[in-house]
């Protein structure tokens, strides 16, 4: 999702309001990685968030929703977006930032979880694509500031690259099994930015 989205009665960021909204995401995110999406319940997201549960449906009114924005967050304060100076350098953080999240236990669980229940859940899918939107918007700026560099040629694909590198990580860990660490993230940027890198 491009933006978070605003709901009646939102207050200023840092007052109840805001308190309210990460405790719900967290405990929402918590709980999709303990029970899936399909056992996730609203009922139980606002309890160990401490809220009523009218409060949660007045800001999210869809599990799929309450869960896309609290992946959204996750992501956003997890894998934050590299500015190293390179693109090469960049590319291994933002790889191994990937790696680190979906290689986990709890986010190895959450994500699969996610994919699975979207392809069954026109809304989350919905979702699920708005989530990629603003994931690739908020990783743009790895590629852009290499075409300003003169690292990359000109007319670059910022989406083609950050999905090569991308691509391979959700590939194991969707289909294949194999190991998910470090040394492959920095093997799969080396390879994208050797790519990317070459004139066309």
């Amino acid at each position: 999702m491009a933006q978070a989205k605003t709901r009646v009665g939102e207050q200023r960021p840092g007052g109840r309001a805001e308190r309210v909204r990460t405790s719900v995401l967290e405990a929402a995110s918590d709980l999709l990685s303990e029970v899936g999406y399909d056992r996730l319940s609203v009922d139980e997201v606002a309890e160990r968030a401490g809220v009523h549960k009218t409060t949660v449906y007045r800001r999210w009114p869809t599990k799929a929703e309450l869960v896309a924005e609290a992946a959204q967050v996750h992501s956003d304060e997890h894998i934050p977006i590299p500015d190293t100076g390179s693109l090469l350098g960049d590319l291994q953080v933002l790889a191994a930032g990937v790696v680190a999240e979906v290689g986990s236990v709890a986010g190895a669980r959450r994500s699969r979880s996610i994919v699975a229940a979207a392809s069954s859940s026109g809304d989350l899918d919905v979702e699920l694509h708005a989530f990629w939107a603003h994931r690739m918007a908020a990783t743009a700026p790895v590629v852009e500031r290499a075409i300003e560099r003169g690292e990359v040629p000109a007319g670059s694909d910022p989406n083609l690259i950050i999905e090569a590198l991308v691509g391979p990580i959700w590939l194991r860990l969707l289909l294949t099994g194999e190991p998910i660490d470090k040394a492959f993230a920095h093997r799969i940027a080396e390879l994208v930015a050797a790519g990317a890198t070459r004139p066309a």
